[in-house]
């Protein structure tokens, strides 16, 4: 009877705090009960039954933490406000009936709010009956898939040329990507590997920042630069994660028996592509889907009279076109967006000088290295994208500092097996509008910055999620363009700044091009912040707040991991949560495990002939930080290293803290997954 009442005590105080705030996405497992309130862009709060287990702070019954590797920010400072009022008082039992009143405020909210039932509640949108998609290739594949998806109803043709192949070229991607592919599209994993033969990206391997042999990582999920930069003076051994990246090494590893142990699950991962593959594979799912496909060329675009709306397209062979909707993804010819409805470009060159890429196929030599690699050349940079059967390499540079064949024969210098080449020129910018009037331009139709941070497709996603969002909640067929304009374009200039710092700091070479970029370099859009590290060093949030930061990979983390991993100078932290000693401990025993993992090629065989282990990752039961968060699972489940440390927590010390039990007791490996917490100063 006592647990009876605790546990109806317990749910109605649960009940109680869901409601308040508005929560969205409610789910429960036997440890912990996590929400999204209304309004929090995303941020997600997890409830534990442990009142002493792992937290940032803690109520009269709860253990409060949240997901994510953004600075502590103030919605979620509102929400811990409203939950520890709301929860002032202990339960008798609290802990014995956590399970069960999670599970039925879980159960209760599904009930009453499923999210499957409110997509096809609102999956037509008045006045949205047809979609042209024009461009093939990633981008237009992506855009088709999704809009489909979203909305069933909806007729979507996608246009292309076979006259116009599909350059070949390896695609590096961001942690998007994975969530993207098989949560909001709903592609199959396995038939994804069988098909495309991705390859693992853990994070990009920098030979960058300092003379000589020096290099530093940025690796995906959680880590902590920080503490690592304090104990270290370097950052490689920040993370598990990064540690696998400097021993070629991939998240399975054996146990006692020599069975495998995949850490897929609870590492947050990105994909290496080879996209004429790629593609093929997304027509595939395309026709799958019911998605029309013409292959044609579009002789002309129609605008209408005031030029503030496409009216028609007429193709190469006089059939002509309508649709409430044109989705622009014909690349960087923009051939709606900028030549029919004069959408004038933003340029982003003061902060980007590369125009040019010369790119080609280089036998590997190796193992397949688990991670995108940025190259120091003397006038721009050399990316190395590995897939299965050989290297992608490509050298973007300045061609005001460099000529082609310049390029060609520093490239081939340092790669004397590399095949033909082929050029790429871009520019580097934005347009003004995303959307304008029925259209909207995605890809590199819209935007391009040089691809030194993988952001092309990870761009494309962002655009697809703003577009959706709105498009669901327009009323009466009116659509909010200027959010979608203001939304798309922040994100784009921030970007440029983001990437323009990673030109400002790089001291690897002394050529004219880096000496240019160094001393003009345009990063004036977060000065602010870059002065205060260089002043304060990495301080919370930076001197701005996370929504100043609209990406979710390349945020306040991803600056501190670029500054620190250049050198830029700036105070070393004096305050540490671990000891060296404890520290020291930490990464030996990480390293310890790399003898047990497997490398990419052993670990991709694994999988192909145990396909189960891939389909759990997506399966109906699974946890992984792939579809943790549905739409917006590049915050992973596994808790960040801004999550934890504060008040109510233990108080940062020279010497190490008291051991806390495992999060998920279930994680293999879990005290490695989990970064440690970081002073309060710096997190």
């Amino acid at each position: 009877m006592a647990d009876r009442t605790a546990s109806r005590a317990l749910q109605q105080r649960l009940s109680a705090i869901v409601d308040a705030l508005g929560a969205e996405n409610v789910g429960a497992d036997e440890k912990e009960l996590w929400l999204e309130p209304k309004g929090g862009s995303g941020l997600q709060i997890r409830l534990g039954g442990d009142v002493h287990g792992r937290r940032y702070d803690r109520s009269a019954n709860f253990a409060i933490s949240y997901a994510g590797n953004e600075p502590i920010s103030p919605a979620f400072r509102h929400a811990l406000d409203r939950i520890k009022v709301m929860d002032d008082s202990p339960i008798d039992g609290a802990a014995d009936a956590f399970a069960t009143a999670a599970k039925a405020v879980a159960d209760r909210f599904v009930t009453t709010a499923p999210v499957a039932a409110a997509k096809v509640e609102r999956a037509n949108v008045p006045g949205l009956d047809t979609v042209v998609v024009v461009g093939g290739g990633t981008a237009g594949y992506f855009a088709a898939l999704a809009l489909k998806r979203e909305f069933p109803d909806v007729d979507v043709t996608l246009i292309e040329s076979s006259k116009i192949p599909v350059i070949g070229v390896g695609e590096a991607t961001t942690t998007l990507m994975p969530p993207f592919l098989h949560v909001q599209l709903g592609l199959d994993i396995v038939e994804l590997y069988r098909d495309v033969r991705p390859t693992w990206k853990m994070g990009i391997k920098f030979d960058w920042g300092l003379p000589g042999d020096y290099y530093f990582n940025y690796p995906f999920g959680n880590g902590n630069p920080v503490e690592a930069y304090a104990h270290d003076g370097h950052i490689n051994d920040q993370s598990l994660c990064s540690l696998m990246m400097s021993a070629d090494r991939a998240p399975i590893v054996l146990d006692d028996d020599g069975e495998p142990v995949s850490l897929l699950e609870h590492m947050p991962y990105a994909y290496h592509l080879e996209n004429e593959s790629f593609v093929a594979h997304l027509a595939k799912c395309a026709r799958r889907a019911g998605i029309r496909h013409l292959d044609a060329e579009i002789e002309t675009v129609v605008p209408t009279a005031d030029r503030e709306s496409v009216d028609r397209l007429i193709l190469d062979d006089g059939r002509e076109l309508r649709a409430d909707l044109y989705v622009d993804a014909s690349g960087f010819r923009a051939l709606l967006i900028e030549k029919a409805l004069g959408s004038s470009f933003i340029s982003y060159a003061s902060s980007l000088f590369c125009d040019t890429a010369v790119v080609a196929e280089v036998p590997r030599r190796g193992p397949i290295q688990p991670y995108t690699t940025a190259q120091t050349m003397d006038a721009g940079w050399c990316w190395r994208i590995p897939v299965e059967d050989e290297d992608h390499r490509g050298y973007v540079f300045s061609s005001a500092h460099l000529t082609v064949d310049e390029a060609r024969d520093e490239m081939r210098a340092k790669n004397p097996d590399m095949g033909d080449t082929w050029t790429v020129r871009f520019r580097s910018g934005r347009h003004e509008e995303f959307w304008k009037g029925n259209t909207v331009a995605v890809g590199n139709a819209y935007g391009f910055v040089e691809p030194l941070e993988s952001t092309a497709l990870h761009m494309v996603v962002a655009e697809m999620r703003v577009l959706i969002r709105c498009l669901r909640s327009a009323a009466d067929g009116r659509c909010d363009r200027a959010f979608a304009n203001e939304s798309v374009g922040s994100h784009w200039d921030y970007l440029r700044w983001f990437l323009g710092m990673h030109y400002r700091f790089n001291r690897k070479s002394d050529s004219d091009f880096w000496r240019t970029c160094r001393d003009t370099v345009d990063v004036s859009g977060i000065e602010p912040m870059l002065e205060r590290f260089r002043r304060e060093g990495p301080v919370m949030e930076g001197g701005i707040s996370p929504q100043d930061i609209p990406d979710p990979v390349f945020n306040y983390h991803g600056v501190v991991t670029m500054l620190l991993g250049q050198q830029v100078p700036c105070p070393r932290p004096t305050r540490t949560w671990l000891s060296k000693a404890a520290w020291d401990a930490r990464v030996a025993e990480s390293r310890k495990l790399m003898g047990r993992a497997l490398d990419q090629a052993q670990a991709l065989d694994l999988l192909r002939q145990r396909p189960e282990m891939l389909a759990s990752l997506i399966g109906p039961n699974s946890k992984s930080w792939i579809v943790c968060r549905s739409a917006q699972a590049e915050y992973v489940k596994v808790p960040g290293f801004w999550a934890h440390g504060g008040k109510g927590d233990e108080a940062p010390t020279s010497e190490a803290p008291a051991p806390r039990e495992s999060k998920e007791e279930v994680v293999p490996y879990s005290h490695l997954l989990d970064s440690v917490a970081p002073p309060l100063d710096v997190g």
